[in-house]
């Protein structure tokens, strides 16, 4: 899942505004100027760099934003959708691209500070594409078999599910002997010789889907034996109740369920186990909240809250909030809304446009001298002595 910018973890790179700030204040030597640039590309082999921060602002289309620090040349570029105007800190590196067929941003930059630079390697947007295609399933049975049971065998062009519900069975692939017991899964490629039976003593109920499929099998997943885990079973269930049924679009459902098979089977050796803990959709919901409050408190520095007015404002509870930022930021609300402003002050102090004392009421602190002590803890340095030390 893409990340948009109100994301969190957009933080390092820069910040979002719900609208574009005065520039004629944001710029401290030179002009900013704004250039549409319409978009079609699915590559960036360039990206743009500027000794200024840079405002990007989507104005039609969906485009993605990569970016990297300046200073971490090896670092990998992360990706994001750009949402609302977008604030790139300097020497933050980015490209854009269009995820959708065609897109227009307006970046505003002063062009006498920008330079462009050539990627190592291109960056290219994949998106989401179905590459796994079952295109009909041709045939489905559900067998029960007693003892000496022999079925002499067969080559076909489709491919061939052989699921073992209950019981065991015995199982040839090509002149290659494979024992299936309850629960375990199979797949015949086209034109593989197979062919099965049980012994005198066995028993064996299972499932036979014949399917064609665009999709070469993999090596991997040729002649060999899959334990069912449990969402491989689940999905099966799934696929036995739609297939039997006549509900409207069922037999859609059915190829649908079959192809999550695959794709399962696909990523066998490579699923990492799921806490099953940890709710998706609450784990989304958390996030979305969070980039809601860090915009909110970017876009609103300059007024004085507190962390029970976001409370208020955000129907959460104070210890949910706590919670929030400890676990996402390791740092508590009261601290994060302290640290951006004292950040924001440190910028104001370098452009020597208003006194230490302005500057202290516009970001809303209670006294000049809370602020100064603020400072001085976080920066090591009062907010006096550090003018002094620009000016030198």
């Amino acid at each position: 899942m893409l990340k948009r910018t109100t994301h969190y973890q957009f933080q390092p790179y820069g910040e979002v505004f719900y609208e574009l700030p005065d520039l004629s204040e944001a710029a401290f030597d030179g002009t900013y100027q704004g250039e549409s640039i319409p978009l079609k590309n699915k590559t960036v082999t360039h990206v743009s760099v500027s000794t200024d921060p840079v405002y990007i602002d989507c104005k039609s289309g969906i485009v993605l934003l990569v970016v990297q620090k300046g200073d971490q040349p090896d670092a990998s570029y992360e990706q994001f959708v750009v949402h609302r105007i977008v604030k790139l800190d300097r020497n933050v590196r980015y490209g854009l691209i269009s995820i959708s067929v065609n897109a227009e941003a307006i970046v505003y930059s002063i062009p006498q500070h920008c330079q462009k630079v050539r990627l190592p390697e291109p960056i290219t947007f994949e998106p989401l594409e179905t590459r796994l295609h079952i295109e009909e399933i041709l045939a489905t049975y559900y067998q029960v078999r007693k003892g000496d049971y022999v079925f002499p065998g067969e080559a076909h062009k489709y491919y061939e599910l052989i699921y073992i519900d209950h019981g065991s069975m015995e199982t040839s692939v090509e002149g290659k002997e494979f024992h299936l017991e309850k629960y375990d899964l199979m797949v015949y490629a086209p034109g593989q010789f197979h062919c099965h039976h049980t012994g005198p003593d066995q028993n064996c109920s299972y499932l036979t889907v014949i399917y064609r499929m665009n999709d070469a099998l993999p090596e991997a997943l040729e002649n060999r034996i899959f334990h069912s885990r449990k969402d491989i079973y689940q999905v099966l269930c799934r696929f036995m109740k739609a297939i039997q049924s006549d509900d409207y679009l069922s037999n859609e459902l059915s190829i649908l369920y079959l192809k999550e098979v695959m794709i399962l089977l696909h990523q066998f050796d490579h699923k990492h186990a799921i806490d099953a803990n940890v709710n998706p959709m609450q784990v989304h919901y958390e996030h979305t909240l969070l980039n809601e409050i860090l915009v909110y408190i970017n876009n609103n520095i300059y007024s004085a809250f507190t962390v029970e007015d976001l409370c208020s404002k955000f129907s959460v509870s104070r210890s949910s909030l706590q919670n929030l930022f400890r676990s996402n930021l390791q740092i508590s609300p009261k601290q994060y809304i302290s640290e951006k402003k004292l950040s924001q002050a440190k910028q104001l102090i370098q452009e020597h446009k208003h006194t230490i004392s302005e500057i202290s009421d516009m970001l809303g602190f209670t006294s000049i001298h809370y602020f100064s002590r603020k400072f001085k803890a976080q920066y090591g340095v009062s907010p006096t002595d550090y003018s002094k030390s620009i000016n030198q």
